[in-house]
Formats: structure tokens, C-alpha cells, sequence
């Protein structure tokens, strides 16, 4: 029988392309992934790899078998999913993972009622963005993710994942007042020639100022970056120019700076988790707080009475 820690090593091999990243991946050395992986070879009876360049590519038998270990592993955790469900207490340890901002909204309320409710039940809190934090839910490093996606960008989930929205998170236009009645008056045409505020090139929240500006029929012009939604606040805040960001990161110290909300593009709150643990009962009572959490606390934060606008923006109403 195929021992089941080498099978997984193929398999991170097989998303991760190269024996470094899977013994960064595993905390072991690339030489120990390496004599694992020609174990397994000799086990097999078969050449699962072939090398292309710097990368390494599976063989079909390789492509076989990682298609078999994907059934595999998920099997395993249904089994102790459904073991675990025969005891009818939520206990054990429950690991989320949750982006910066849904901390205070989401994942610290949740955190809280779960060790309210479920005394022997131990939650770990892991700040993670949802681009590391999705692969760690199917590594099993993590047992759920809070996590988003943008409207206008869908994300393909790896297979044995599911993900369910808990709700959408408003696009917002940060400017100085003394802009907003312009914007209410002639929408984003107000700010074409202003200078905008962005993140970092690659950042997932880019495309909202791209996508929404492009829209409105211009391509913005980008002049300063900001590591976080807050520091492009702060720069918002001190006239540096104008930006777009997800109504759910703004303080309530810079709220004022809210012109209006757009109505093109949100991002789409949610959470992703493993199929195989919806028997486990802690995954189950942990999704059903994460729905209630987001119904009770999260809606009423999300600001009411802004104008929404896709390339034309109403006036505020006073």
C-alpha cells in the first residue's frame, strides 16, 4: 500500500512545480522530498515526474495517481468527519483564517461566540489573506477562511473545496469634501484629472480603480501607492487625490470621506472550507456562526443612504 505522506508530497509537487517549494511547503529538505518522492517512484513500479526546464511535470501515471490522492485524502477526512459526528459535542481545535479587515467584523465576534457557546472548543485566529489562506484550508493547515473575491474577477476554487458569500462589500469613492459636490453633480467625469490613490501593482484591489474608472470611460492616473486601505485613507485624508477601496475598510475616522457608492463591482465576502469537514461538528457550528455573525453584525456597517453610481454618480443627499 502507497504511504499516504508520499502521495501528498506528488501532490504538492504536482501544484508547486519545484522539490524547494514543496519542502517549504512540508518544513523538510529538498534532498528529503526528493528520496521520498523516488520511494514512492520504486513502489509504483513507475517514472511519476519528468523535468522541463527548472520545473518538474508529472508523467501520466504521475497524473494518475494525484487524481487518485485527491480522492484519497478526501475520503480520509470524511472518515474522520464522520467519526467526529458521532459524538454530537463541538470540541477539538478550529483553525480560521481570516483577512484584515473582517477581523474586527467578522472573525473576532465569531471567535468570541463560539468560546461562548462552545466552552471545549479551542479556536485559533490566523491573519491571512485569501491568496495563502485558500491553499492552506486544502493543505488542512487551516479548517475555514474568511475570504472575498471581486465581483467583476470570479476565482476558480481547487477541487474538494467549497465556498459559500456571506455577504457583498460596497465599493466606495474616498475624496476630500471639498470634491463631493462635484461628484455628486457630474460622477466620476469630476475626478478624471485628479490624481489617484492606489495599491501596489498586483494587489487584488487595484482592478476595483481600474475596473471602475475604465467604466466611467478613463484610465486613472496613479500617483501614489498605499500598503493598506488605511494608509490610502490617510493620503485621501491629506489631499493627495482620490481613490476607490471596499466600504468594510473604511474607519469610522475617515468616513467622512465616502463621496458615494459604486455600484459596478463589490467584494464579495465569503467563506471557503474543505467538503470533506461539513460532518465535523465544530466546521458545521463555526459556518452556521459565520452566517449569523454576518446577518447581525456585519449588514447594519455598511453604510445606507449613499448614492450608488455605476459611471454616473447621484448627489449625496444631505
Amino acid at each position: 500500500m502507497y504511504d499516504i505522506r508520499r502521495l501528498i508530497l506528488l501532490r504538492d509537487l504536482a501544484e508547486h512545480t519545484t522539490m524547494t517549494a514543496v519542502s517549504q511547503l512540508h518544513g523538510i529538505t529538498a534532498s528529503a522530498v526528493s528520496q521520498q518522492l523516488r520511494i514512492l517512484e520504486a513502489e509504483v513500479g513507475a517514472v511519476l515526474t519528468r523535468r522541463e526546464g527548472r520545473a518538474l511535470r508529472l508523467t501520466s501515471a504521475g497524473r494518475v495517481l494525484v487524481d487518485h490522492t485527491l480522492r484519497i485524502i478526501t475520503a480520509l477526512e470524511e472518515a474522520e468527519s464522520a467519526v467526529a459526528a458521532t459524538d454530537a459535542a463541538v470540541t477539538g481545535v478550529l483553525t480560521l483564517a481570516t483577512f484584515r479587515t473582517a477581523l474586527p467584523q467578522l472573525a473576532l465576534p465569531v471567535a468570541n461566540r463560539l468560546r461562548e457557546e462552545y466552552p471545549d472548543l479551542r479556536v485559533r485566529l490566523v491573519n491571512m489573506m485569501p491568496v495563502d489562506s485558500v491553499p492552506a484550508v486544502r493543505q488542512q493547515e487551516v479548517d475555514l477562511a474568511v475570504t472575498y473575491s471581486y465581483s467583476f474577477r470570479p476565482r476558480d476554487l481547487p477541487l474538494g473545496l467549497s465556498s459559500e458569500f456571506l455577504f457583498g462589500d460596497p465599493l466606495v469613492l474616498l475624496a476630500p469634501p471639498a470634491l463631493h459636490e462635484q461628484v455628486g453633480q457630474r460622477g466620476l467625469a469630476a475626478v478624471r484629472d485628479t490624481d489617484w490613490v492606489a495599491a501596489r501593482d498586483g494587489a487584488p484591489s487595484i482592478v476595483s480603480v481600474v475596473f471602475a474608472c475604465r467604466e466611467a470611460g478613463f484610465a486613472p492616473r496613479i500617483e501614489h501607492r498605499g500598503g493598506s486601505f488605511g494608509a490610502m485613507a490617510e493620503m485621501v485624508e491629506h489631499g493627495l487625490g482620490v481613490t476607490i477601496v471596499p466600504e468594510m475598510s473604511v474607519d469610522v475616522g475617515h468616513r467622512h470621506l465616502i463621496a458615494a457608492t459604486i455600484t459596478g463591482g463589490s467584494r464579495e465576502i465569503g467563506m471557503t472550507y474543505r467538503q470533506a469537514s461539513l460532518e465535523r461538528p465544530a466546521v458545521a457550528a463555526a459556518i452556521r456562526t459565520l452566517h449569523a455573525v454576518a446577518e447581525d453584525e456585519a449588514g447594519p456597517l455598511l453604510t445606507a443612504g449613499q448614492p450608488r453610481f455605476s459611471t454616473s454618480i447621484r448627489r449625496p443627499e444631505e
